[in-house]
């Protein structure tokens, strides 16, 4: 009996270890942290730039996002990310745009596909922004691309 205790015990330990390991490999491969963006908007038709923001945008380990911009004419975006397989991640925020009075203009929808540089401290994305007015209907697409630098990892704290 003490015996298969033992063995059970060893065999969780070793598993435990292992996950962790795994799981430490990944981090390497993970959007998780915070990042320093810039997110160009372009007309989806002639590549024609629309406007250039920059954003911090934080991928958190649960799946979620916050991120904000450095303009007053929107507000701060949640959303939620996934991998796709490899260097590769797909994620969606929502945010809303406000007119230079302050009053609701839209709803922001974002869309990227997210490729991860190699050392995982670089990423860069295409995407669409639909704007939705206060009825819920599309008003306007552009397309996007983000070039970002990684600012910190959890494991970093700075």
């Amino acid at each position: 009996m003490t015996k298969n205790i033992f063995r059970i015990c060893a065999t969780l330990a070793l598993a435990l270890t292992a996950s962790q390991t795994i799981l430490s490999a990944e981090e390497g491969h993970s959007l998780v942290g915070v990042w320093d963006v810039t997110v160009t908007v372009k007309d989806c038709q002639t590549g024609a730039p629309i406007r250039t923001v920059r954003s911090l945008q934080m991928y958190n380990s649960n799946g979620s996002i916050t991120e904000t911009a450095n303009t007053f004419l929107r507000g701060s975006s949640v959303g939620i990310w996934a991998p796709a397989g490899g260097q590769m991640f797909g994620d969606a925020f929502w945010f809303f745009r406000y007119k230079p009075d302050g009053t609701f203009a839209s709803l922001a929808k974002a869309l990227d596909k997210i490729v991860l540089s190699q050392d995982g401290n670089q990423y860069s994305s295409t995407g669409t922004v639909q704007d939705f007015d206060a009825t819920n209907t599309l008003i306007s697409t552009g397309c996007v691309t983000h070039s970002a630098t990684r600012l910190a990892t959890p494991a970093q704290g700075n």
